[in-house]
């Protein structure tokens, strides 16, 4: 094997998306080591991505990481930070956030006791990212979401989600909703959850941004949302009833190539082209479009777009980032922002 230049990392990589990009990972040229995650590294989802690494020659390694547990995030975070500081891996050239939940069976909570959309897809993100942050590689490393048109109310796409122009709710409801789904809208609330998860994320990355930013040690890194649109092959409604889950999935499969070709960044996406904007996103192949340095933007496919009105909220990403670091319970001397 070849010396590398760097650590890509991709979690949730036993999903469809994940997967894809994995492939697209193993068929490019980019010299990096891979490491991909897996809530369970001895589930039977981790044997197509061996599949898919084993005959690639590139160094890689599948490593557990449940974003159901804050531990499990600390414990990730800490091993990769000591085998970065050793010299056994390269700095951190794309971090990637791939990993997410969606349910609409009604609210479940983690071992911490926060609502789990809302700890897997924001929370324990948070956390992970500042946590790795001392290792992201200072030149031209990148950080990229992966992002949600259910993050905007105002998109078309969400008309039936019944979205509330302002979703922004003190941290404490978010975390620890008080109450019960309503009867038979557990489906409803569950896909509104997602989108609040989604809305944290992208506020969190202009916040990182801004920091970063004001840093000169971290001032060349990118922070990115990707929104791969209506993927219709992960795993992310695993906890769904299986009446919505398969016939779904494979009536979209056989839909998505022909809805592509028409409008290639549009509501159907096959995952391979989603991978490929997800790669692009972290490794600048396609300079044309999103600049040389590009700083918080929001790229749906392979189009940089304007975010949610509520996204770009100053004063809304200050107190999301504040009482974030007070629900995971970080302190400012365990990140490189200090």
């Amino acid at each position: 094997m070849t010396e590398t230049l760097g650590t890509f990392i991709v979690t949730g990589a036993t999903g469809g998306l994940g997967r894809a990009i994995a492939q697209q990972f193993v068929q490019s040229y980019h010299p990096y080591t891979g490491i991909f995650t897996a809530r369970n590294i001895h589930c039977p989802n981790v044997e197509p991505l061996l599949d898919i690494l084993r005959p690639s020659g590139k160094q890689h390694s599948i490593r557990a990481l449940e974003l159901g547990s804050l531990f499990s995030v600390r414990e990730f975070a800490a091993d990769i930070n000591a085998q970065i500081a050793s010299g056994v891996l390269k700095p951190i050239r794309a971090l990637v956030l791939n990993a997410g939940y969606q349910s609409q069976l009604g609210q479940k909570f983690t071992k911490e006791g926060y609502e789990v959309t809302f700890q897997v897809n924001y929370l324990a993100n948070f956390l992970l990212v500042l946590l790795l942050l001392e290792s992201i590689d200072k030149d031209s490393g990148r950080i990229v979401f992966i992002s949600s048109w259910t993050h905007d109310p105002a998109n078309p796409y969400n008309r039936g989600l019944k979205l509330k122009e302002t979703m922004w709710r003190p941290l404490p409801d978010l975390a620890r909703p008080g109450q019960a789904d309503g009867k038979g809208l557990a489906s409803q609330a569950g896909m509104r959850r997602y989108a609040e998860s989604k809305l944290w994320l992208m506020m969190f990355m202009y916040e990182l941004q801004r920091r970063t930013d004001a840093k000169q040690a971290l001032r060349n890194i990118s922070v990115l949302s990707v929104d791969p649109g209506g993927v219709f092959t992960t795993d992310i409604m695993r906890d769904n009833l299986w009446i919505f889950r398969v016939p779904l999935r494979k009536m979209f499969q056989v839909l998505t190539p022909c809805v592509q070709h028409l409008s290639p960044n549009g509501y159907l996406r096959t995952v391979n082209k989603s991978a490929r904007d997800v790669m692009n996103a972290c490794f600048a192949e396609d300079e044309s479009i999103l600049g040389k340095s590009p700083k918080a933007l929001y790229i749906n496919g392979s189009a940089v777009k304007q975010s949610s009105i509520e996204s770009r909220d100053q004063q809304k990403q200050h107190l999301l980032w504040e009482g974030s670091l007070k629900l995971v319970g970080l302190d400012l001397s365990e990140i490189a922002l200090v």
